[in-house]
């Protein structure tokens, strides 16, 4: 057996045995067989760099989708529903105006970033609390101005080398709006309590409840909804029993953050998620997108689904779409 053989069973049966068995599906239908499809496309076979890259001009335009941009907060809505972690990092760098354009056009449902604030208080998407990781200068997101910041180019990885990228710079919620709005659905991950209430606000005011949620501990989610009562939310327990806490907000939040694991896709977990007319959200990072990437086998993601996941975030969104049979064109 070869190297890398050896490497892909011990990490497929990592990743079985962390799955424990399978439980009560949703209703909605995965299209896609579980098994090896053969080899699996790569950014460039799916989309020209030049459609999203700094290169773009003009709007981008979300393919059609077997549901309402709003399937999203719809509890009546069984369509599977696909995330991209931090936009469509297999595309261009992470939480950047070209990701987001990018997954507008793959067709992706919903896009995951993090909001923080600058030292003058404006909503910028950065997922580290320091920007040494995807910036070219370092320091701390909080301490600097948003002029400031703007003069910091992204950091672009070696592996985005196919498209242009230079002209990348921090992206601000409003920036962001302006591209996605009636394309595709923001979901705001809280990395400062302080950022997910502007955020808040910013949604109320702008009308905007159609086109985003906020993802919070009940903690932050609490300082929210205290600051804006009816603000869309998706709470995450860090435990099964600790579900009911998190559905225990007026409204309901429209989606609960659970961990893929058997006692979180037990019956009776999924079904008071779903009583309180939330969608069951989940990650796909150990068991669908390493399968995917090391045997072109898109089984994982089909099993999650059969699982109980009615919404799933994923590295490589692309292959979940695949898997959906909405193979972006």
């Amino acid at each position: 057996m070869s190297v890398r053989a050896l490497f892909v069973s011990s990490l497929l049966l990592i990743v079985t045995s962390c799955s424990g068995e399978p439980s009560t599906g949703t209703d909605a239908s995965v299209r896609a067989d579980a098994g090896p499809t053969g080899p699996l496309p790569r950014p460039g076979e799916l989309l020209d760099p030049a459609r999203y890259d700094c290169r773009a001009s003009g709007p981008v335009q979300a393919p059609s989708r077997p549901h309402d941009l709003s399937c999203f907060r719809s509890p009546g809505c069984l369509s599977p529903l696909v995330v991209g972690h931090r936009m469509a990092t297999a595309f261009a760098p992470e939480n950047s105006a070209s990701a987001l354009r990018a997954a507008i056009l793959l067709g992706i449902d919903i896009v995951e970033t993090d909001v923080r604030l600058t030292s003058d208080g404006h909503i910028v998407l950065v997922h580290d609390s320091s920007i040494d990781r995807t910036h070219t200068r370092r320091g701390t997101v909080s301490a600097l101005s948003l002029a400031e910041l703007k003069e910091i180019p992204l950091e672009i990885p070696a592996s985005k080398s196919f498209g242009e990228f230079d002209c990348e710079r921090t992206l601000t919620l409003e920036e962001a709006f302006a591209i996605s709005r009636g394309q595709i659905v923001l979901e705001l991950e809280v990395k400062n309590t302080e950022a997910g209430v502007k955020a808040a606000e910013y949604l109320k005011d702008q009308g905007l409840y159609g086109e985003a949620f906020i993802l919070c501990s009940p903690a932050e989610c609490s300082t929210v909804r205290a600051a804006v009562p009816d603000a869309p939310i998706m709470t995450r327990p860090q435990q099964p029993d600790e579900i009911p806490e998190n559905l225990a907000f007026d409204p309901k939040p429209i989606m609960v953050h659970i961990d893929p694991t058997e006692d979180f896709l037990a019956p009776e977990a999924l079904g008071a998620i779903r009583a309180a007319g939330a969608k069951v959200f989940a990650n796909a990072f150990i068991l669908g997108d390493p399968r995917a990437a090391l045997t072109d086998d898109l089984g994982g993601y089909t099993e999650l689904f059969e699982g109980g996941i009615d919404v799933l975030q994923a590295e490589h969104p692309e292959w979940v779409l695949i898997t959906l049979g909405r193979r972006p064109e």
